[in-house]
Parts: C-alpha cells; sequence; structure tokens
C-alpha cells in the first residue's frame, strides 16, 4: 500500500514538474508569448515591447516617489497644524497633486498591459496587425511621456522642498 502511495505522489510531482515549450518559452519572455517562433516578432513588435520594457522599472520609482510625497504631505499638514501658514497649505495642494499624477501615470501602465494582445497578432493580416501594432505603440509611447513626466515633477518638488 505504501508502495503504492509513492508511486502516486511520485508521478503527481514529476507531472507537475514538467513543463512542456510553449510554457517555457512564456516564461522565459515575462509571459510575452509573443516571442515564440509561430509569430516571430518584426521590428515594430520588438521597438513597442522594447518601450515597454524600459518602462516598466519606473513602476516602482512611481510608488517610491508617491510615499515620498505622502510624507512631505503629512510632515507639512503637521506644521500647518502648529501654525497656520499658506505656503504649507500650497506645499500639500502641489503634492497631493503630483501624487495623483504618478498614480495616473501607474494606472495607465496597468491599462495598457491589459489591453494589449500580443497573441492576437497571430490571428491578424499582415495590414491588420501592422495598424494594431502602430496604435499600441502610440499608446505605450504615451503612457511613457506620461510616467517621464510625472517622475520628473515629482522629483523636482521634492528636490525644492527637501
Amino acid at each position: 500500500m505504501n508502495k503504492h502511495l509513492i508511486i502516486v505522489f511520485l508521478a503527481i510531482f514529476l507531472t507537475g514538474c514538467s513543463t512542456d515549450k510553449k510554457d517555457s518559452e512564456k516564461s522565459e519572455t515575462g509571459g510575452h508569448s509573443d516571442h515564440s517562433p509561430e509569430t516571430a516578432p518584426d521590428d515594430r513588435t520588438k521597438e513597442l515591447m522594447a518601450i515597454h520594457d524600459s518602462i516598466m522599472p519606473a513602476t516602482e520609482t512611481l510608488m517610491r516617489l508617491k510615499k515620498q510625497l505622502s510624507a512631505e504631505i503629512k510632515a507639512a499638514d503637521s506644521l500647518r497644524a502648529i501654525k497656520s501658514d499658506p505656503t504649507l497649505k500650497a506645499k500639500i495642494i502641489q503634492a497631493a497633486e503630483l501624487s495623483i499624477q504618478l498614480e495616473k501615470a501607474d494606472k495607465e501602465m496597468m491599462n495598457w498591459m491589459h489591453q494589449y494582445r500580443a497573441d492576437s497578432l497571430a490571428k491578424l493580416d499582415k495590414k491588420q496587425a501592422e495598424i494594431y501594432i502602430k496604435e499600441q505603440t502610440g499608446k505605450i509611447i504615451t503612457v511613457r511621456d506620461l510616467m517621464q513626466k510625472s517622475i520628473s515633477d515629482a522629483r523636482l518638488f521634492l528636490q525644492k522642498n527637501k
């Protein structure tokens, strides 16, 4: 009986550990199956994904800056409770606006990633695929610009208010 259980568990374990080629390719490309041989990306697709990959690490920067702005708001609000100063109120408002800007940039990145469908490129004819890639490139460039501007604005504010 024990031998049979061990064999069953071993079979289940080995089955769970095996991966097919598609799963391993998907994990190697960060979940983007568009890099498989059947749908080899053309230069525009590579450019699109390069833009995405270049700004993806900036999402961590967005969250770090948002946290720093929250600390600035909290500190300015504490000072404002002690003494009424219109510059503190302006600082709080500006920091809150910058925080919203950072949040919007992060949401736009997440929205783009959720709506982009690399796997549907294989189903489109060449002309439709080109149009789709062009539209998606425009969208990710807009996201990139929004992220870069919000990061730059937040950093400038934090530098001025050290």
